[in-house]
């Protein structure tokens, strides 16, 4: 049996309340503040899987993607 590494996201949804003139200007002011300003909304989403590599390397690091050319090759 192979061992594969499927990576997966999350989405996380947040809120924030801003005081604006209308529904356009509330969204460029919340497009415009930093994110730790944002909260978090408890939500309870499943993890989908993105991607999926056959496991040769046991390392916790993302896997690098290479190209297929041989340097040096004849």
């Amino acid at each position: 049996m192979k061992t594969f590494r499927v990576f997966g996201r999350k989405f996380q949804d947040y809120w924030v309340e801003v005081d604006a003139k209308d529904e356009y200007q509330a969204i460029d002011i919340a497009n415009s503040l930093e994110s730790h300003k944002w909260n978090k909304m408890d939500i309870d989403d499943i993890i989908e899987a993105t991607d999926v590599y056959l496991n040769d390397d046991t390392s916790d690091e993302y896997p690098s993607m290479e190209s297929g050319i041989i340097v040096g090759g004849k």
